[in-house]
Order: C-alpha cells, then structure tokens, then sequence
C-alpha cells in the first residue's frame, strides 16, 4: 500500500504554471526589447515604453523592484519562463495579475 506523502508546494501547483508575477512579466518583455533593439509583440497588460531610453529606466526600475521584493530579475531565468509561457508549457498563474 502507498503511504499518502506530503507533497511540496511545487509539487502541488505543477511544474505547467509559471513564477512570474506581472512586474517579471514585464522585465523579461524589456529585456526582449532591449536585446532585439525593437519593441516585441506585447499582450495589453503588459506595458513598456518606444524608446531605448525608456526602456533602460523601466528595466533598471523593475530589477530594483523585484530585488527589494525577494524576486528573479536576472535576465536568463525571466527569458527561459517567458519562453516556457510563450511556447504553452507554463501558464501564467491568477496571482500574477494581482497586486499586492
């Protein structure tokens, strides 16, 4: 017989549904932005500026945001759950879209 085992929080909410909050979101799109030197597709929630400019600002704004917060702001981990949200392997969680 199975012993009923604690489960971990991952484990429970599943490897499909992704860490990002909205301010992480947002970052990961930037640095898209910033890389590729023009503004990628975007969904309505998400919002960034034209310009490089504006684009550095928001960027360095975000990254100090999810600092303070305990949250990822490096580049390479924000683009890899981006990517695994954008390619239908994760989804993004209701309580990204709630501010706290």
């Amino acid at each position: 017989m199975n012993k009923a085992v604690k489960k971990s929080r991952k484990e429970r909410i599943g490897e499909d549904v992704s860490y990002l909050d909205l301010n992480q979101l947002e970052l990961a799109y930037i640095n898209r932005a910033v890389e590729e030197g023009r503004r990628p597709a975007v969904p309505p929630f998400v919002e960034i500026g034209n310009s490089r400019r504006i684009l550095l600002i928001q960027k360095t704004n975000l990254e100090s945001l999810c600092r303070q917060n305990g949250k990822e702001y490096r580049k390479g981990p924000l683009e890899g759950e981006l990517r695994g949200v954008l390619g239908g392997r994760k989804g993004l969680s209701i309580g990204c879209f709630l501010f706290k």
